[in-house]
């Protein structure tokens, strides 16, 4: 009799023993923050004097040499994530040391970067883009030239434009590979529709503009075209001939410094100088749907979307890189601070595999992490003039993520143990009732 009790109280010890663990497992399955911190893995040494890692098989003439500091002022991934595009500046203009430019490639198909070709210019390049399809790579500078290149090793150059009267500050492509649009210090953007050899062809330019442009996108989705102009004002035009002028939509009270769409052409972003974000309807736009104040001092210099739209970043001037939510409540979420006071950072971008965050700044590239993957143990081989393997997590101190992730484990572990202990009395008592 004794044992049937026991064995009925030890069915019933099971049974609330699952219930709570079970219960347990949801309960910190709902406690664990859903946030990842980003994991620096590389640092970048960006020197356009420097050769390329894997040497070329044909001997070249000598390059050019380039003044410090080497600015980073633009980086692109290319659609399969395994080319980054950095546009560069050398060199302060002064006597004995001229500006110029460059354009590097790095590929990251081998697991880690590694420094491929350098392509050298007269200019600082200010602006660089992949086409859609990875067969075309497309650089703006200060050289008044929008130049074309193939995509790939080894990377031939196809084509100049030079249409243009000063700098080239921005270009850009539409989702179809089929439009390039470019703007600069001239006021004015062209328009160049690629044509039946797969160059382009000058078609348009628009001219309302009252100031400096400093950057443009499309619309991902329909096409329409967005610019921003440094005094105030962003403009949006029909993506398809004759390229007719939409909306005029009065931003700021000061300089436009960022345009972009997210992913799916939903929303227009705009960010200016003094650190507000303002977001758009992306198909219809007028009166901004809401206004966001990014925390910080410096001028806000690039915003950048993840592939998937969750996640928006935003560089400022003073080094600091800013993640929110990429929807609605758009709410802050980290910011990986600068080095020093004296680092600046003026360009962004996600891989397209949703992997990677590359930002540039003074003399150096920074490769993140950002689908929640770990800086491994052990490091690729790589060369030192190259890539530095840190640990981002030292460097991320403007954040409560490991707080909170420090309370939800504290939570989960004192929970765990009271649940043990409610077993090991309950086992007690089993084992009582049976002896006896």
């Amino acid at each position: 009799m004794n044992i049937e009790k026991g064995l009925t109280t030890a069915s019933l010890i099971i049974s609330l023993t699952v219930n709570c663990l079970e219960a347990q497992t949801q309960t910190t399955s709902s406690m664990q923050p859903t946030e990842m911190l980003p994991q620096l893995f590389y640092e970048i040494e960006i020197d356009p004097n420097l050769p390329p890692e894997i040497p070329v098989s044909t001997p070249t003439a000598s390059p050019p040499t380039h003044c410090q500091p080497h600015r980073v002022l633009s980086v692109a991934w290319n659609r399969n994530s395994t080319l980054i595009a950095v546009g560069i500046g050398s060199g302060y203009g002064l006597e004995g040391c001229p500006v110029s430019g460059a354009l590097q490639i790095f590929g990251t198909s081998e697991g880690y970067p590694r420094r491929i070709h350098t392509v050298h210019s007269a200019d600082w390049v200010w602006s660089v883009t992949f086409s859609p399809d990875d067969t075309q790579l497309i650089t703006g500078g200060d050289d008044d030239t929008v130049n074309v290149f193939e995509g790939m090793s080894p990377f031939n150059h196809l084509q100049v434009l030079p249409e243009a009267k000063k700098d080239i500050r921005t270009v850009a492509i539409n989702a179809q590979g089929t439009l390039l649009a470019a703007g600069g210090y001239d006021t004015d953007v062209r328009l160049y529709l690629k044509n039946r050899t797969n160059l382009f062809n000058h078609v348009k330019t628009l001219t309302n503009s009252s100031s400096f442009i400093e950057e443009i996108d499309f619309n991902p989705i329909n096409g329409q075209i967005a610019v921003g102009e440094r005094l105030r004002r962003v403009k949006t035009y029909s993506g398809i001939s004759p390229y007719n002028h939409l909306k005029t939509l009065l931003d700021s009270v000061t300089q436009i410094s960022a345009i972009t769409y997210n992913p799916d052409g939903t929303l227009l972003t705009s960010g200016d100088a003094v650190r507000r974000v303002r977001f758009y309807n992306g198909t219809n736009p007028d009166n901004p749907l809401r206004t966001l104040r990014v925390p910080g001092h410096g001028q806000i210099s690039r915003i950048a979307f993840n592939p998937n739209g969750t996640r928006m970043a935003v560089t400022q001037r003073d080094g600091k890189v800013i993640f929110f939510e990429g929807i609605d409540p758009f709410s802050h979420l980290y910011t990986l601070p600068s080095a020093s006071s004296q680092e600046t950072v003026v360009s962004l971008a996600y891989s397209c595999d949703g992997k990677w965050l590359v930002t540039g700044r003074t003399q150096k590239i920074m490769m993140y992490r950002v689908d929640g993957v770990r800086l491994p143990t052990t490091q690729a081989i790589t060369s030192k003039a190259i890539t530095t393997a840190v640990n981002t997590t030292k460097a991320v101190t403007e954040t409560d993520i490991g707080k909170r992730i420090e309370n939800s484990t504290k939570e989960y572990n004192s929970s765990t143990l009271t649940a043990l202990s409610v077993v090991t009395l309950l086992t007690a008592f089993l084992q009582e009732m049976i002896l006896q």
